[in-house]
């Protein structure tokens, strides 16, 4: 799958049309998380406090955008509900007048978006969106942004 192909993915799906002038393409962003919340990896263990996948998403933020068993959250399919993260990160703080840059939207990817609105970010999750930008400025372009076989997917409604 290539960068190109991504792209496609996201513009059917709405998702670049709702991310700020100047930030990363959304698979560019979501590689970036992937990176630091899983080293990549799919198949990583669970975190500390339940979350899973290569998101290291909380049942609670898997059930507000799927039906699907959270056991999935290990599979691609996790790609798919990311991208509706993502979305939902990048239409609230719209809703809040927030300009949603990578910066902001990986504070509230980490830290929740009434983080971001109300300017109290701690520091461990300023250190977290810092890392998500430095890779993204690393890694941006690479054609490994989602995994293999999770477009389709990319393209249904939330």
């Amino acid at each position: 799958m290539n960068t190109r192909t991504l792209i496609s993915a996201f513009i059917a799906a709405g998702v670049l049309r709702c991310a700020a002038a100047g930030a990363a393409s959304p698979p560019d962003f979501l590689h970036a998380i992937r990176l630091v919340e899983s080293g990549d990896r799919y198949d990583t263990p669970p975190g500390t406090a339940g979350e899973l996948g290569p998101y290291q998403f909380r049942s609670a933020v898997w059930r507000q955008h799927t039906d699907a068993p959270f056991s999935r959250a290990g599979t691609p399919y996790a790609d798919t509900v990311a991208v509706r993260h993502y979305r939902w990160i990048v239409s609230r703080l719209g809703r809040n007048g927030i300009e949603a840059t990578d910066w902001n939207i990986a504070a509230a990817w980490n830290g929740g978006v009434r983080a971001v609105v109300s300017g109290r970010i701690p520091a461990p999750t300023r250190d977290y969106a810092t890392r998500v930008v430095n890779l993204i400025e690393r890694y941006a372009g690479e054609p490994q942004a989602l995994a293999p076989g999770a477009e389709p997917a990319l393209a249904q409604s939330p």
